[in-house]
């Protein structure tokens, strides 16, 4: 919710509140003072009336920041104020982190978008997909079909690979994909992980639908499979290090930072 507000908080400030003037193209937009204000106050508003504990609002201009400020706490509980070293967690914002890594493995020519995933996942080639059939009585049984074309790496990126989450849905690929467990085990390495998914079949014809699922994790393998290293390794190595991103990692492992967590 937050997010969401504040980029159009955001927006309204850069296209409204900004001093754009016909034939000003190229020209830096300005920011008055007043429009800063006035999205502060809005943030300040929201945690004041509970909408959330704390944020961290910047406003970058080419690459230089013209708006930085902190409001409320990281945490209701120990009231720590919220700062810059405040550490968040990104949820599926890691997926752009990992598709950023097959890219970059695109551009020197190891990967290439229109790869059929089983060139890298052998298992892959043997999935099929779960067709959803209804007998005379009204039962509802699935029936497994064979691929009308392969899985590519482009289906893993675009989440057209068939791949679901299984939380959401109701339907029969989705109820096996939720009862495999696959969130229960946080142990699993990502070859574990991917070896349980091509257990089960697609919830689609790749390429047919747009489903939001465990699509990058099965890219993240690939790039694993390609690079001969983790993905967090191949991760700090070409992209989180040399960003200056010393805090970004899929566990917070040091004790001493589990203060920093919003």
């Amino acid at each position: 919710m937050f997010g969401r507000r504040a980029l159009i908080a955001a927006l309204v400030l850069l296209f409204g509140a900004g001093g754009a003037q016909a034939g000003s193209e190229g020209r830096a937009h300005t920011f008055s003072p007043e429009g800063l204000a006035k999205v502060s106050d809005y943030i300040r508003s929201e945690v004041a009336a509970g909408t959330f504990p704390g944020a961290i609002l910047l406003l970058q201009q080419h690459g230089k920041p013209v708006y930085y400020e902190n409001f409320g706490v990281r945490d209701v509980a120990t009231e720590i104020s919220m700062s810059a070293d405040t550490i968040f967690r990104l949820y599926s914002m890691s997926k752009p982190v990992t598709t950023v890594m097959a890219m970059m493995l695109v551009e020197e020519g190891k990967l290439s978008l229109d790869d059929p995933v089983a060139k890298y996942i052998p298992a892959f080639g043997e999935m099929k997909v779960g067709v959803e059939t209804k007998a005379e009585d009204g039962k509802v049984a699935l029936v497994l079909e064979p691929l009308s074309r392969a899985v590519t790496i482009k289906d893993l990126m675009r989440h057209t690979a068939g791949l679901p989450y299984g939380y959401y849905g109701g339907s029969l690929v989705n109820k096996l994909y939720a009862d495999a467990g696959l969130f229960d085990n946080k142990a699993l390495t990502n070859a574990e992980l991917v070896a349980k998914i091509t257990a089960l079949p697609l919830a689609e014809q790749p390429g047919t639908n747009w489903d939001y699922g465990h699509s990058t994790d099965v890219l993240g393998r690939i790039v694993e499979v390609i690079s001969g290293k983790s993905l967090f390794a191949f991760e700090k190595e070409r992209l989180l290090d040399p960003l200056g991103m010393t805090d970004t990692a899929y566990y917070v492992a040091d004790p001493a930072k589990w203060p920093r967590i919003a």
